[in-house]
C-alpha cells in the first residue's frame, strides 16, 4: 500500500508541474499580445493624431519613395512653367519686331537715309553687313553682337535669304535692321535698265516677307551691289535711283571700309584700313560683310568695335533714323 501510496503521489506531482506550465505559458502569451495590443494602438492613435507623421521605421525608406514623385512633378511643373514663360518673352520680342517695317517711306525719312552722313549727331556708327546671311558666318555675329549689346544692319542677298530663312528671322527678332542688297548680286543681270534694278530690290523683298511669313515687311532701303555709282554701270545706276524713290525705296552706300572683301586682306590690313577710312568722320557707315569666307571680318570685330568705342562712337541702325 505504502507503494502504491507513493506511486499516486508522485504521479499527481508531475500532472502538477505540467498544468503550472502550461498555465505559465499561457499568461506569458497573454501578456505578449496585450502589450502588443497597446503598443499599436498607441501608434493608431498617433497616425490619427498626426497623419503626416511616419514610424521610424519606415521613415528613411518612405520618405524617399513618397517623396521623389512630388518631387519630380514639381520639378517638371517649373520646367514647363520655364519653358512656357520664354516662348511667350519670344512670342512678345517677335510680335513687337513685325510691327516694324510696315510703312513706306516719308519724303523726310527719304531724306534723312540719304543725307545719312551730314547729321547734326553724336559721334554715330552704323555697322553694315552685306550679302549674307550665311550659316556659318552670321551666326557668329550675331552672338557677338548680341555679347556687345552692339544691333547693326544686314544688307541681305535675296539667294541667302531664301536659303536660310531662320537666320532671316533671327536678325530680325534680335533687333537688328534687315535692309535689301538684291537678289542675286549679278552685274550683268541687275543693270541692264532701271526696270531690271527694281526687280532686283522687288525679289529680294518677296524672298524676305517668305522668311519672315510676312506679306507686309517692307526694307525700305536698298544698297547697290558695288555701290550706287561709279564703273560701267554708272549711268544705268543714277537712272535707277529716280525709280527707286518712285517707289518709296532709298539707296545708301558707306563712307568707311574695311577691305574685308577685297584681294587677300590680313588682320592688320583691315584695321588699318578701318583708321584710314573712318578718320575724324562724325557719322560712319562702316561697310563689312557676312558672306561665308569672311570668317577674318568675325576675327577682327571686337578690335573693329573696340576702336570705334575708343574713339568715342556710338552704335545705331537704321531705326535710328527712320524712326
Amino acid at each position: 500500500m505504502s507503494n502504491n501510496g507513493n506511486m499516486y503521489n508522485h504521479t499527481s506531482y508531475k500532472k502538477h508541474i505540467r498544468w503550472s506550465h502550461v498555465i505559465l505559458c499561457i499568461i506569458v502569451i497573454s501578456t505578449f499580445f496585450i502589450i502588443l495590443s497597446n503598443v499599436m494602438n498607441k501608434n493608431y492613435k498617433q497616425n490619427i493624431t498626426d497623419p503626416n507623421s511616419l514610424s521610424d521605421q519606415n521613415s528613411s525608406n518612405s520618405s524617399s519613395v513618397a517623396e521623389t514623385p512630388d518631387n519630380t512633378e514639381s520639378t517638371n511643373k517649373v520646367q514647363e512653367t520655364d519653358k512656357t514663360e520664354k516662348k511667350e518673352t519670344e512670342r512678345a520680342e517677335t510680335n513687337q519686331a513685325v510691327t516694324k517695317n510696315f510703312a513706306e517711306l516719308t519724303d523726310e525719312q527719304y531724306n534723312n537715309i540719304i543725307h545719312i552722313y551730314s547729321q547734326n549727331t553724336e559721334k554715330t556708327v552704323y555697322l553694315t553687313f552685306d550679302d549674307g546671311p550665311t550659316k556659318n558666318i552670321t551666326p557668329l555675329i550675331l552672338d557677338l553682337l548680341k555679347k556687345e549689346n552692339i544691333k547693326a544692319t544686314f544688307f541681305v542677298l535675296g539667294t541667302n535669304v531664301e536659303n536660310y530663312p531662320e537666320l532671316v528671322q533671327r536678325i530680325y527678332n534680335e533687333g537688328h535692321y534687315i535692309a535689301n542688297h538684291g537678289y542675286s548680286h549679278k552685274y550683268s543681270e541687275i543693270y541692264v535698265s532701271t526696270d531690271t534694278i527694281l526687280n532686283d530690290y522687288t525679289r529680294c523683298e518677296q524672298a524676305l516677307k517668305k522668311a519672315l511669313n510676312n506679306e507686309n515687311f517692307l526694307t525700305r532701303v536698298y544698297r547697290y551691289p558695288g555701290g550706287s555709282s561709279g564703273g560701267k554701270y554708272n549711268d544705268i545706276k543714277l537712272e535707277g535711283r529716280k525709280v527707286l524713290k518712285d517707289n518709296h525705296v532709298a539707296y545708301l552706300d558707306w563712307n568707311a571700309l574695311t577691305y574685308d572683301a577685297e584681294g587677300t586682306p590680313t588682320r592688320e590690313s583691315i584695321l588699318e584700313n578701318l583708321e584710314a577710312t573712318v578718320g575724324d568722320k562724325n557719322v560712319v557707315v562702316l561697310l563689312m560683310h557676312d558672306s561665308s569666307s569672311k570668317i577674318l571680318t568675325y576675327d577682327t570685330l571686337p578690335d573693329v568695335i573696340s576702336f570705334l568705342r575708343n574713339k568715342g562712337y556710338s552704335f545705331k541702325t537704321l531705326y535710328d533714323v527712320l524712326e
